[in-house]
């Protein structure tokens, strides 16, 4: 058994993420005989992404919601991708689709700008109309991803969009990459979700279960 080098786990801001310790992980438990485990806590699927190149039965689970989502596109897909076709679609807008503002009306001035708060309406509202529910969870993991990458710290843990917007000298964060366009991240971080599929010949799992 030996990972899989063709596939990449995708690159990640999310705080806690074990991905520069996966492979330490391994390191430390691949002496043992086992060929499934559970990953109870699976966050980023940093830790089951490597076990599933490895070739172990992998099985995430996570109590988040979206995190669940992420174990579906990273580690129990096993073949399915978007298409350029598809991303364009769903970076649209739609004669035949009546658009929410829910984020408009509920984040304004928060952590993202009006314009911005509507290409995420949009944008989710065109994820939730694809039938698979691979690609959902695929193109959901690249709008997460977008939104964390334009946000101060990769947090939401205030109101701060000041931050963002104020004309001053900084000494911290990335202004270049907060005010990049959604399009461009989402297009980005599609393109990296795409490259970490793949089949470890084995059936894996995502849960979104109490421990």
């Amino acid at each position: 058994i030996f990972p899989d080098l063709a596939a990449r786990f995708p690159s990640t801001r999310y705080q806690g993420s074990k991905a520069k310790l996966a492979d330490w992980i391994w390191d430390c438990l691949a002496g043992l005989e086992f060929a499934a485990c559970l990953d109870l806590f699976g966050g980023t699927g940093a830790v089951a992404y490597r076990f599933k190149q490895a070739g172990m039965a992998v099985t995430y689970n996570d109590l988040l919601r979206f995190n669940y989502y992420i174990g579906l596109a990273l580690i129990e897909n096993c073949q399915v991708r978007l298409s350029p076709t598809e991303v364009d679609w769903l970076l649209s807008r739609h004669a035949d689709i009546a658009y929410p503002s829910f984020v408009q009306e509920t984040f304004h001035d928060f952590y993202f700008t009006d314009g911005e708060n509507a290409w995420i309406d949009q944008t989710m509202t065109n994820i939730r109309r694809l039938a698979d529910a691979y690609k959902f969870a695929l193109a959901f993991f690249a709008l997460c991803q977008a939104c964390i990458i334009k946000r101060p710290y990769n947090l939401f843990h205030r109101k701060n969009l000041y931050l963002r917007l104020a004309d001053v000298g900084r000494s911290f964060g990335n202004k270049t990459t907060w005010d990049a366009p959604f399009d461009q991240w989402f297009r980005t971080f599609v393109a990296e979700a795409n490259e970490a599929v793949f089949d470890n010949g084995q059936e894996n799992r995502s849960l979104n279960c109490d421990a």
